[in-house]
Parts: structure tokens; C-alpha cells; sequence
């Protein structure tokens, strides 16, 4: 899915000039510059050439920042050149690389009392574990971003910085197959009031896509076109290059077989020349030409995929070291400069501590997922248990038409395990499972879904039917039990 580096458009285009609070550390370290010329002239060229998706060209002008900066000490300059570096690193696979310069531009002055910084460094962390298959990690990081954006002033900066972490949390559930809670963030970015054209487009055709793979056509048409829309706006060539993928899983939908080749091939030749690999075009493509009987074409095609996603895959397993290996390149550099600034000494032991620290927690948490992995779930069960329920409670309270797909979010594995055992339950049935789920008595959810008390108990009735429960046997003990090993929550 190509919408996941949509977010670093965002981020050059939004990272800005801004006011550095410089601290010093037990008089270690003096006030550095607040402004240079010559840099932040630098700055605005790198960002209209990352812009303009000439990414080698910028990571040559964001080397110079880094440089520049470093002589002259300033910590502004440093920021900015660390993550124009990590961008480009990212783009080119080096995620290990990314993410290294992502933990120096943390670790400056000017980044540390600068909430929007600290969002781009944060979302950015996420987008690598995100890119990396790490998708637990990844929602960590998003809405540790999330918190962050919260507490911004600027109103409108709030807002499009937080639904377009909305967008990359869709994408992690689209990935998981929960397309419920997928749609739910798409159309909550999108139906917000942000500014920014990429979350608008992003989201439209993120939109477009799942209502494609529904076979519901004429949603899916309407939020294609929404998608054409704001693509001809951005007019960027990443931008047309999923457009044109979206339209072309809305043609194969459509059974328009040869206008869905058109509209494939089309996105190949524009992610290839931004130099983006996505191999599910090729697959696509292949099973395509298979319908329309132009078997050679398809083999080639298949070919071709099985290529590019084994060499992605090859990417993806050096980059699954990478907290580990930018740990130990972080601790190697900082003995390195305790020998030549020994006024640093102190300062860098308390980082050295922070790493391995980190280290201790990433070994007794790998332990801990082989041997006590219900003794971890319990924990975050009772850590998580009083928002989310909370919220869902309210939810079923209010009788809100988004209860029961956040019921399935915050408890995605009781549904999956209940639709799995009993594939025949219509949606009213997992609805009355949720509320019983909740613990609300019959009386209860009558009162929540305007029934009547006799209403309630004849759909129970024939709810146990389905569950084949004998008449010693309660329906809500049932619920209340099932699969309760199992049980999660995401809040």
C-alpha cells in the first residue's frame, strides 16, 4: 500500500521556523545560534527539492544543513538535516539508516522543547515500524504522536497533524484485515475539517479502495472521484501514481479488465520513476491478464512480483534489527566523544543508561512473549481496560451507530473468534453479543435499542439456537465466557 509515505510530504512541508528553546545542561553546554542565513536559506531549498520528490538531490542538500551546522553549532540546522536525511533514507529502503538520524535529531537541544519536532520524529519512528511489518509497535508510536499534536497551539496545525496520523492508523488495520476500524479512521480524517489536501486525498482514496474490495461500486465511485480531485490539486506524481492504482482495483471491480490494465501500468511507470517499488501492482496486473486469457503477459507479471516482494522482503528482515543495531551504534559514538569531552561525561552516561535500559526492556519483553504471554496480556488488560471500556459502554448507552465497529476494535479478537465459530451470526446478532459481552442485562438492552423486554428475549432465544445450547445452559454465562483467554484490548 503506497499511502504510507504520504506522511513525509507532510512533515517537510510542515516543519517550519520555529522558536528553539535552548536549555543548558549544568552549564555543560551554551546557548547555540536561534538563526543563521545561510542555513535556513539552505533549509527552504532542500525542502522545494524533497518536494518536489528529487529525493537523491535533497539528501546531497541535507548533507550540507548537517555539515554546515555542526561547524557553526547550530541545533536548528542539525534538526532539519537529520530528518531530511532520514526521509531520504527511507524512500531508498535504509530504514536502519532513517531511524539513526532520527535518534540524533531527538537528542538536540532544539528538538526536545519543540512539540513539532518531537511529532515529526515520533510519527516517523512509527512509519518505520509501520514499514517493517511492526504494527503494534508502530500504533504505539502513532499515538504517542497523537498526544503530542494535542497539545500544539495552532488550532488548524492540531488538526491536520492528528488525521494525518489517522490515515497511517487506518492503513495499519487495513493491513490487519480489520477493515471495519479501517474505515472508521479513513472517514473520520477525511470528514474532518483539516486543511492539508494529502490527508483529503489519502483518505479518499484509501476510502475508494475498501469500498472496492466490498463490491460496493458506487461508494467506491463517488470517493474516486474525491481522490482525482485533490490528486490533480497536489499534482505530484506520487499522488497520480495511487490514483491511478485505486482506479484500477475500482475497474477490476468493475470487471473492466483492459481499462484496468491501462490504469495499472500507468501507476508502475509513475512509481518507477520516483523510484518506489510496490509489487502488488505487478500481482494485480497478473491476475488481470489471467482473466482476459493472455497468459505469457500474466507469467511475466507474476515473475516480476515475485521478484520485487522477495527483495522488499530481503529489505524488510535486515531492517527487523533495527531498535537493536541503532542502540549499540548510539552507545559505541557516545564512548567515543566521553574520551575527547570529558565535561560531557555525565550527560552521556544518563544517555547510555536510557539505551540500555532500552535494551533490558526489548530482552525481558522478547522473554516475556515466549514464556508469560497471558501475564502480558493481563497487564495491558487492566492498563487499557478503563478508557476503552469505558468508552465503549457509552457507546452501546447512547444506542451510537459506531458502537459495535468500536466494540470490534477495542475487541478484535473475541469478534474474530466468534464470527469465526458461528460464520451464520447477522449483524444484529454480534450487536446483542457485544451488549451481553458488556455485561448489560436484558432489561438493559431493551431500554438501549427502544425494544421491547418480550423483542429482546425472542432474539436471545434464537441466538441460542445458533450457539446449539442446551436448556441448563445460559446464554449470557456463554458471552461472557467465550474465548475470554483471548481477550485484548486496543484502546
Amino acid at each position: 500500500m503506497l499511502k504510507k509515505i504520504f506522511i513525509f510530504y507532510l512533515l517537510f512541508l510542515t516543519v517550519g521556523f520555529f522558536n528553539p528553546a535552548c536549555a543548558t545542561f549544568f552549564g555543560f553546554i551554551s546557548n547555540p545560534p536561534t538563526h543563521n542565513e545561510e542555513i535556513d536559506s539552505l533549509i527552504e531549498v532542500a525542502r522545494t527539492v524533497y518536494s518536489n520528490e528529487e529525493y537523491k538531490k535533497s539528501l546531497q542538500i541535507y548533507n550540507s544543513i548537517v555539515k554546515l551546522s555542526e561547524e557553526k553549532n547550530y541545533s536548528k540546522g542539525k534538526v532539519i538535516g537529520y530528518l531530511g536525511i532520514s526521509g531520504a533514507h527511507y524512500n531508498i529502503g535504509k530504514l536502519d539508516v532513517s531511524t539513526l538520524y532520527l535518534i540524533k535529531a531527538r537528542e538536540e537541544s532544539y528538538a526536545k522543547n519543540n512539540p513539532n519536532i518531537l511529532y515529526s520524529i515520533s510519527v516517523r519512528e512509527g512509519l518505520n515500524l509501520h514499514t517493517i511489518g511492526l504494527y503494534d509497535e508502530a500504533l504505539k508510536k502513532y499515538r504517542e504522536s497523537l498526544k503530542i499534536a494535542s497539545k500544539l497551539n495552532d488550532k488548524e496545525d492540531r488538526i491536520d497533524k492528528s488525521y494525518s496520523v489517522y490515515i497511517n492508523i487506518g492503513d495499519l488495520y487495513q493491513l490487519k484485515k480489520q477493515n471495519d476500524s479501517a474505515l472508521y479512521f479513513y472517514k473520520t480524517a477525511y470528514n474532518s475539517s483539516t486543511r492539508d489536501l494529502l490527508n483529503k486525498f489519502v483518505s479518499s482514496a484509501s476510502i475508494s479502495e475498501l469500498y472496492s474490495e466490498k463490491g460496493q461500486l458506487d461508494s467506491a465511485n463517488l470517493y474516486l472521484d474525491y481522490s482525482k480531485y485533490y490528486s490533480r490539486k497536489l499534482g505530484t506524481t506520487y499522488a497520480a501514481a495511487l490514483y491511478k492504482e485505486m482506479k484500477g482495483k475500482y475497474l477490476i471491480a468493475k470487471q473492466e479488465y483492459n481499462l484496468a490494465i491501462e490504469s495499472l501500468e500507468s501507476s508502475v511507470e509513475l512509481n518507477h520513476s520516483i523510484q518506489r517499488s510496490n509489487p502488488q501492482l505487478f500481482r494485480l496486473l497478473s491476475e488481470v491478464n489471467q482473466k482476459l486469457g493472455k497468459e505469457e503477459v500474466s507469467t511475466a507479471y507474476l515473475k516480476k512480483y515475485v521478484h520485487t516482494k522477495d527483495s522488499l522482503e530481503s529489505i524488510r528482515k535486515q531492517n527487523i534489527k533495527v531498535p537493536i543495531l541503532l542502540a549499540e551504534i548510539d552507545a559505541e559514538n557516545r564512548l567515543e566523544k566521553a574520551e575527547s569531552h570529558t565535561k560531557m561525561i555525565a550527560f552521556i552516561l544518563l544517555l547510555l543508561l536510557a539505551i540500555v535500559s532500552s535494551l533490558a526492556y526489548y530482552f525481558i519483553e522478547k522473554q516475556k512473549r515466549k514464556g508469560l504471554r497471558g501475564k502480558k496480556e493481563n497487564h495491558n488488560l487492566k492498563k487499557k481496560l478503563n478508557n476503552a471500556f469505558e468508552e465503549v459502554v457509552e457507546l452501546a448507552e447512547t444506542n451510537s451507530p459506531n458502537f459495535l465497529s468500536r466494540f470490534i476494535e477495542v475487541y478484535p479478537e473475541f469478534y474474530n473468534q466468534l464470527i469465526t465459530e458461528y460464520p451464520k451470526l447477522t449483524t444484529a446478532d454480534v450487536r446483542l453479543c457485544a451488549l451481553m459481552k458488556l455485561d448489560f442485562s436484558t432489561k438493559e438492552i431493551a431500554e438501549i435499542t427502544f425494544s421491547s423486554l418480550r423483542t429482546v428475549q425472542n432474539r436471545m432465544y434464537k441466538l441460542r439456537k445458533k450457539f446449539n445450547l442446551s436448556t441448563d445452559e445460559k446464554l449470557n454465562r456463554f458471552i461472557q465466557s467465550f474465548h475470554i483467554e483471548t481477550l485484548t484490548v486496543k484502546s
